[in-house]
């Protein structure tokens, strides 16, 4: 065990003792030691920093558990905003990206995506059946409900149909609200394409639907679908444009659920862009022209810079005006390098806070600047600042610097700086670890700065947001994710949980935790049967072989997993699974049982009882194993009202499946038992006389 090391074991007074003591040899003419003397307090005074470094030297302080963690691969997670969605009416304005939307509390939204201004019109939703069609239309504004647009377990199948009185620009984009099913929760997906069902998407009357983005996963989470009709899409005899999705794969897990279903809902994020950088590749000419289409870049100040065949350089040469599709700016590129890449940078600033924004810089090593962001923090990912750099050849040119944890694993070249979120500072290199800036006035400018309250941007849902340009109130769910930037505890507290964990198949806990644990599914049951073959006659296998038995948490009482679940378990084991052992990832076989009871007392309805015990017991036997007797029997007497239980008989005609001398059966290893037949003979109680 190591051992951890004390470096703060010594007081004050142990110090000044100690350096006392050492005088007469040192100086053997200093004699006088008392308080009075002034060499005396100059010691005590070094006595005292001694002292305060050997106590900071002595703490684990955050930044080495910082660098500790970087040793074992953590890295902090970064500061997240939060997201809800606002619901547009279909009547309304265009709104650009990065419109601000503000709480009553002052708590600053921006859309994600911009608006148009012709929306499509949502005006029925039914579900058609062969029997005819059932209108859901509280969807649209009423009561909530929720509904099966496919059917339901044992049902015949259905249809959703959703009619459009008006439709927008470009692509169809529509929210589903799927209600999650009961039972285990669904793993995180592993990529978009993955869906445990086929579902069919028809704008009735086009040629083709093209469906660009399916965030729901074939209606398994809630999310956006965005369509595309190909060619024309008319209406139809009632005057709507109809949508159709059908079920071609049901697949083996749940039954759809819908309980909400938007043509207006759009995306918003907690957060407020003070500078954001557009790039342009520009043609030399006099009279370039761009469309910086949002709301930050039309309404804040712009610094444009465009690069020559030598230099970045800043023009002063362009005009720009805003318009109602964002910020037109026309400038002189007659300069610009012409060899492929992007040569025009325009920084678009906050019009409110563009005065913190530049930086004057005095070239000292380790310079630090204070933000006064006033409380936000900033969200690192795309911090950048243009500073004035010194290039190799002697030139002072504009250069994009980053953002980095750790100014010492940088070079002396190295365009970088950090950023402490609790002093709200951001510190450059010293020469040595990161590079020097340049001094001169407004060398620094910051090109990318999104800040964000993060976990204080929780805010709950219904009508708490409106656009600051007009006022305009609109209904908002609730935003959730935001977060803080993890802290070295959290981190630390993190690692502690990985390593308790592993993601490698070593015993047969790893191999049923890790199929449980495959992207995108629902399982509710694993089994790893080690050295068992299920393709050789005697189940034994010749190879080092694991069979893992999975079950899907699906509809119905005897689910079984299909293709794609089969397929998904056997590629999330084959990744994990040791070289020279082979996994085979195999349904389970279901047996049915035949019980028979003789018992006597009972109260009225003690069959139900009994079954509903027995069920209980068969779903907690799990998969393959004995199923004794007297378990059945022990949950005989169980019930209520029962005196005595004189016989339990179980059979079966399951193959694979044998009774031994005590009754007891036993099953195929990977197999799941169902009680399919329950008969109970209540014998009389006999009477005793007195």
């Amino acid at each position: 065990m190591l051992k951890a090391r004390n470096l703060d074991d010594q007081t004050y007074e142990e110090i000044v003792q100690a350096a006392e003591g050492r005088l007469p040899w040192l100086c053997p003419a200093w004699t006088d030691h008392n308080a009075h003397d002034p060499g005396i307090t100059v010691l005590e005074l070094m006595a005292w920093y001694k002292e305060l470094q050997q106590y900071q030297m002595n703490q684990f302080t955050d930044g080495l558990k910082w660098k500790l963690l970087k040793l074992a691969g953590i890295s902090p997670r970064p500061a997240a905003p939060a997201a809800c969605a606002v619901e547009l009416e279909p009547d309304g304005p265009a709104r650009l990206p990065f419109a601000r939307l503000i709480t009553r509390e002052g708590i600053p939204f921006e859309l994600a995506e911009g608006v148009p201004a012709r929306r499509p019109a949502l005006a029925r939703v039914c579900v058609a059946r062969e029997d005819g069609t059932a209108d859901v239309g509280e969807l649209l504004g009423g009561r909530p409900i929720t509904f099966r647009p496919f059917g339901g377990p044992g049902e015949a199948p259905s249809a959703l149909r959703v009619g459009f009185s008006r439709l927008g620009e470009g692509a169809l984009r529509l929210w589903f609200e799927v209600v999650p099913p009961d039972g285990v929760p669904r793993n995180p997906f592993a990529s978009s394409g993955q869906a445990p069902r086929v579902l069919r998407w028809n704008c009735e009357g086009a040629a083709d639907t093209a469906v660009l983005r399916d965030d729901t996963h074939g209606l398994s989470v809630s999310g956006y679908v965005v369509l595309r009709p190909e060619g024309g899409w008319p209406a139809g005899p009632d005057g709507l444009h109809w949508l159709s999705v059908t079920l071609e794969d049901p697949g083996c897990e749940e039954s759809v659920r819908l309980s909400g279903l938007s043509a207006g809902r759009w995306p918003a994020l907690q957060r407020e862009t003070w500078a954001r950088s557009h790039w342009f590749r520009a043609a030399a000419g006099p009279d370039w022209t761009a469309l910086l289409a949002d709301a930050q870049a039309r309404d804040g100040e712009l610094a444009v810079f465009v690069r020559t065949a030598e230099r970045w350089e800043q023009t002063d040469r362009l005009q720009a005006a805003a318009t109602q599709d964002g910020r037109l700016l026309q400038a002189d590129t007659s300069a610009a390098a012409q060899d492929g890449g992007d040569n025009v940078l325009v920084i678009s600033l906050d019009a409110g806070h563009s005065s913190r924004l530049l930086f004057d810089a005095r070239g000292l090593p380790g310079e630090t600047f204070f933000l006064d962001l006033e409380g936000r923090t900033v969200l690192t990912e795309d911090f950048t600042l243009l500073c004035d750099t010194l290039d190799r050849d002697g030139s002072i040119r504009p250069a994009l610097w980053r953002c980095v944890e750790d100014l010492q694993a940088c070079g002396p070249r190295d365009h970088v700086f950090t950023y402490d979120s609790v002093r709200e500072t951001i510190t450059f290199g010293d020469g040595e670890h990161g590079a020097l800036l340049h001094p001169g006035k407004g060398a620094v400018l910051a090109a990318s700065l999104t800040l964000s309250y993060c976990g204080g941007g929780n805010i709950p849902g219904g009508e708490n947001l409106s656009f600051e340009e007009d006022g305009t109130a609109v209904r908002n769910s609730a935003a959730g994710g935001g977060a803080e930037r993890e802290t070295a505890g959290q981190a630390q507290n993190r690692l502690l949980r990985t390593l308790n964990t592993t993601r490698k198949c070593v015993s047969a806990d790893d191999y049923e935790r890790l199929a449980a644990e495959t992207p995108g599914l629902r399982v509710a049951a694993a089994r790893a049967l080690p050295a068992y073959d299920p393709d050789e006659p005697t189940g034994v296998s010749r190879m080092p072989t694991v069979t893992v038995v999975v079950v899907p948490d699906g509809a119905g009482a005897r689910p079984l997993p299909d293709g794609r679940f089969l397929a998904a378990v056997q590629r999330q084991l084959d990744a994990v699974r040791p070289i020279g052992t082979r996994v085979k990832v195999v349904p389970p076989v279901y047996v049915e049982l035949e019980i028979t009871v003789s018992l006597r007392g009972g109260e009225d309805g003690v069959e139900a009882a009994i079954r509903s015990a027995l069920e209980a017991w068969l779903a907690g036997s799990g998969i393959g194993g004995i199923l004794r007797a007297g378990d059945a029997a022990a949950c005989v007497q169980a019930a209520p009202g029962v005196l005595q239980v004189r016989k339990v008989d179980l059979r079966t005609a399951s193959p694979g499946c044998y009774q031994t001398g005590e009754g007891d059966i036993r099953q195929p290893r990977r197999a799941i038992p169902k009680l399919r037949a329950l008969h109970v003979e209540r014998l009389p109680v006999e009477r005793i006389g007195h």
